[in-house]
């Protein structure tokens, strides 16, 4: 298997979740929010679901975009795996920056530790192996 083969396998997979996780943030909010976020709704409820479903709505987007390019730019996946970390990383920065802080109690950062540290052993997994021949 070449670095491009691996690399697309697992964005592929990425995308996959994405729409699965996009499907459940915009169309199944409240279960969502019961069954994995823990959202204290009390307060602001229509603001936090709202925020909830555009989320969701850009999982879809990135979703789309993934198995878009998983299959027909192959050789960007490995990029794409690389961009997609550094993105949260960027974005952690500026949360921190506005005061907003990375320690809410949502249950979804156990997840997304998962999916980040999945894309960074893909990325480095995938140098690792031989590029691919036909270039």
């Amino acid at each position: 298997m070449n670095r491009d083969t691996l690399a697309s396998h697992v964005l592929l997979a990425l995308g996959i979740l994405d729409l699965l996780r996009g499907t459940l943030h915009t169309f199944f909010a409240d279960w969502a929010v019961r069954t994995f976020a823990h959202l204290d709704l009390s307060s602001a409820r229509q603001d936090q679901l709202t925020l909830l479903g555009v989320f969701g709505i850009s999982n879809l987007l990135t979703g789309l975009i993934y198995i878009l390019i998983s299959r027909k730019a192959k050789p960007l996946s490995r990029y794409v795996l690389l961009a997609i970390p550094v993105a949260y990383a960027t974005g952690r920065i500026g949360m921190m920056a506005s005061g907003v802080s990375p320690h809410a109690a949502f249950y979804g950062r156990y997840f997304m530790a998962g999916y980040l540290a999945l894309c960074l052993a893909a990325f480095v997994a995938s140098g690792l192996r031989a590029p691919d021949s036909r270039r």
